[in-house]
């Protein structure tokens, strides 16, 4: 009896041992220089999907080095300023500065857009890892569509690649994806994902000069409305013909 009432002491004080040293684990690590925070961490889930979405439209990984750590960037279109803050909002912990604008000079005018850039982390790494291979014809890592896309596809992801490479026809009643970086390949893997993942039909088209982007006809735009257009920003629905 007291051998079992002196262990079940003992445990409540280990308890409260291993409970002290947790919360100074804490708050050491949230103590760090900024330049480390959440660097070791993973995404929320529905940031990680964001991320996938924005990487397979117009975002983009940068690393200086091959065991440099990596950033984040997007551009956004004057069009497109509210989705620009509203991703900055999303990555706030990730960023030292807000979303900036930025005037770039066309050959008849000047255009305004908004850039995002994260600070430099380990946390983006798995992400270059993902989406960048070594192209010996180039001399450079170039953005490809991940291998594993049909895992990866969720309906966050299909939602940001819309919002980013989207573009409603209204003469056919059909949403076209602006896949033309990619390879046909590539891009073939991607419209497999989305019939498989969501069973929405996708076409690939080609464009120009090799080029090929992906087609979501009339017969399942209410499907892919149904899928997206809750992960959407107001100011993007018109991409869904809404």
């Amino acid at each position: 009896m007291y051998f079992a009432v002196d262990n079940l002491i003992n445990i409540y004080f280990y308890l409260l041992k291993l409970k002290k040293n947790m919360k100074n684990t804490i708050i050491k690590y949230n103590s760090n220089n900024n330049t480390n925070i959440n660097s070791n961490t993973v995404f929320p889930v529905e940031l990680h999907s964001t991320l996938i979405g924005l990487l397979l439209s117009d975002g983009g990984l940068y690393r200086s080095s091959p065991t440099a750590n990596v950033r984040f960037e997007i551009s956004f279109g004057n069009k497109n300023k509210c989705l620009a803050f509203y991703i900055g909002e999303l990555f706030k912990d990730y960023i030292s500065s807000p979303v900036k604008s930025l005037e770039i000079k066309g050959i008849k005018k000047v255009y305004l857009n908004y850039r995002l850039k994260t600070k430099t982390l380990s946390i983006f790494n798995q992400y270059y890892e993902m989406f960048y291979r070594f192209n010996p014809n180039k001399n450079k890592y170039v953005k490809i569509v991940p291998e594993n896309i049909i895992e990866l596809m969720e309906p966050i992801v299909l939602a940001y690649l819309n919002q980013g490479d989207g573009n409603f026809d209204k003469c056919r009643n059909r949403v076209r994806i602006y896949t033309n970086s990619y390879t046909k390949e590539e891009v073939k893997s991607l419209a497999m994902a989305i019939n498989t993942r969501f069973n929405i039909y996708t076409g690939v088209l080609h464009d120009r000069k090799n080029q090929w982007i992906l087609t979501i006809g009339a017969k399942n735009l209410d499907l892919l409305r149904k899928t997206v257009s809750k992960h959407f920003h107001s100011s993007m629905l018109h991409r869904l013909g809404l």
